[in-house]
């Protein structure tokens, strides 16, 4: 190879390096403005105030709210909503009710779920409970047949927190409904009518 040959061949590579340090360096901008957009849109979709958390719910199904409860906050991302439901500050006992609804969904209903309680136990902190299936049950929520399953696990503490997962037709889209709360407030009959008050 001649110095002239060896000469090209070096300037060759010096351009792609140069040109894949640009593209590296127009991909990093890419991602920062859109995680940095990402961001605003989350933080826009979060509204504490209760009168907008109750739209938000009753745009995912109707229902009666349990006595001593209301709604607290809602996340409204795409394709993705999700309010909380809780006791009111002044009693602050009782499980907490979360509704949702997805109007794209991948998978099965129990893939979905199973994805849904560990993203939730990771949000919450929970990482460390090991959930266990306790119960399945058979109920029919807004004229579909569906499985209702019923977990629990202990904290770090030791802790008995109970949780209930359940996903069916929306209004939009498919709906999920979770509710958890230590086993020893869990009050089954609050939930039934709950449960059964969806429309």
């Amino acid at each position: 190879m001649t110095t002239n040959e060896q000469s090209n061949k070096n300037k060759w590579i010096w351009i792609g390096l140069g040109a894949a340090l640009l593209f590296c360096c127009c991909a990093a901008l890419v991602a920062f403005l859109v995680l940095r957009q990402a961001g605003k849109t989350i933080e826009e979709g979060i509204n504490a105030d209760p009168e907008a958390a109750a739209q938000a719910a009753h745009e995912i199904v109707d229902y009666d709210l349990p006595p001593g409860y209301q709604e607290q906050s809602a996340i409204n991302i795409m394709f993705y909503s999700l309010v909380m439901i809780g006791p009111e500050p002044s009693t602050n006992d009782g499980p907490m009710i979360m509704l949702a609804q997805f109007s794209q969904v991948a998978g099965s209903q129990q893939e979905m779920e199973e994805q849904i309680r560990r993203s939730f136990e990771q949000q919450s902190g929970n990482r460390s409970l090991d959930m266990q299936v306790v119960e399945v049950q058979k109920k029919t929520i807004r004229g579909a047949e569906v499985e209702v399953t019923i977990y629990e696990g202990a904290d770090s503490n030791n802790n008995v927190v109970r949780q209930l997962l359940t996903t069916f037709p929306g209004k939009d889209g498919t709906a999920m409904l979770m509710i958890m709360g230590p086993a020893q407030t869990w009050d089954q009959d609050l939930i039934d009518a709950f449960i059964e008050s969806i429309r």
